[in-house]
């Protein structure tokens, strides 16, 4: 498992102490904010969204321990961890701290191999709440709706299924709607899954020499159907002698369904879908260019972020996990890639990547 890295506040009047631990978080490669006293504290904390708060007990004017029960009364331990610092003869404050809902302590002088210890352990925790706090969120309502839609149509197929006569139209008809709903389903758990495995550093890319053309053809083959059913056209301008690239064919695959996928579903009837390739400054470039109504400027900035909700809406009211993009953006990136996009000079806007032909690829 990779080494967590958070975003964490050290709250400490004496600058020295402050400043070394500090440092050696930084060197963890953690993002580290400082904090002078328990005021500035309190207001860093509530404008900033940190991962955990190591808090020294001995402070002037509001100490650690007043610090801590004021966080404790917006925030609980897994919301945010706090670990407080203390003298080594403070036995007393340590069980007051706790009492008041310290997740940690560590003593000075500090031994920095437990320091990191327990600040690993802790936004690893807080790590795991979030994990089973989205996956909750994700079974209460992104699942909730596909599974009452196939609850439904089985019911109906239930309720007019009889031994010995045959199926009716109604029957019929509710069959291709409940493996919709499936589909819909095993997606949403699939990106979720996929995320949260690229997250903790467990996805490995399968690189092997692969045609573009080729994973570009298949996906508009796959996608046709849900582009007819909504009189939206697919195009392809492929590169004819485009060369192989090294990269994982499932993964880059992936990337393209998402693309293609997404210009249909928020694209409407006589809209475009065309997907370029070509091949560039030793790398291979994909466009996946629509007609429809354009990215605002809201949305560019919150393109490939986790959960990240657009203005636009899907023309059909299809449904998505929220994780799409961000997981395009996590592999083509493991590729040495990289992945953006634009508005058209007249309407709609263009996806695009590009990957190296020879990519130094993360392990």
């Amino acid at each position: 498992m990779k080494s967590e890295v958070g975003y964490i506040l050290v709250v400490d009047d004496n600058e020295m102490n402050r400043d070394m631990l500090s440092r050696r978080l930084v060197s963890r490669g953690h993002i580290v904010d400082q904090a002078v006293d328990g005021h500035q504290a309190l207001k860093m904390i509530y404008n900033n969204k940190y991962d955990l708060i190591l808090l020294d007990v001995m402070m002037p004017e509001i100490s650690g321990l007043e610090v801590l029960q004021e966080i404790r009364q917006h925030s609980s331990l897994a919301e945010l961890p706090v670990i407080m610092v203390t003298a080594r003869d403070q036995s007393e404050d340590i069980i007051e701290a706790l009492k008041l809902g310290a997740n940690d302590y560590v003593t000075k002088p500090i031994d920095w191999p437990v320091v990191s210890a327990r600040v690993q352990t802790q936004i690893r925790l807080r790590k795991l709440t979030q994990t089973k706090d989205e996956f909750i969120r994700i079974a209460s309502h992104d699942l909730k709706n596909p599974l009452t839609c196939i609850l439904g149509f089985s019911s109906i197929i239930e309720y007019n299924l009889n031994e010995g006569i045959p199926i009716n139209d109604d029957m019929t008809a509710c069959i291709p709607k409940i493996k919709k709903s499936a589909i819909l389903m095993q997606k949403i758990i699939t990106d979720f899954l996929d995320f949260q495995a690229m997250e903790d550093g467990y996805l490995k890319l399968v690189i092997a020499p692969m045609d573009i053309n080729e994973a570009v053809r298949l996906v508009v083959e796959q996608s046709e159907e849900y582009a007819g059913n909504k009189k939206i056209s697919l195009h392809l301008e492929l590169e004819s002698d485009l060369p192989a690239v090294n990269a994982d064919k499932t993964r880059i695959s992936q990337v393209l369904e998402n693309l293609v996928g997404n210009a249909i579903k928020f694209g409407s009837n006589g809209d475009q879908v065309t997907i370029r390739t070509y091949s560039r400054d030793g790398a291979v470039f994909v466009e996946v260019k629509d007609t429809g109504p354009g990215l605002s400027a809201e949305d560019m900035s919150k393109l490939f972020v986790k959960y990240a909700r657009l203005s636009n809406k899907p023309t059909s009211g299809e449904k998505s996990s929220g994780l799409g993009l961000s997981i395009c953006k996590e592999l083509i990136e493991k590729h040495g890639g990289e992945i953006g996009a634009h508005n058209n000079p007249t309407r709609g806007a263009t996806f695009w990547f590009q990957v190296p032909l020879n990519p130094g690829t993360e392990k």
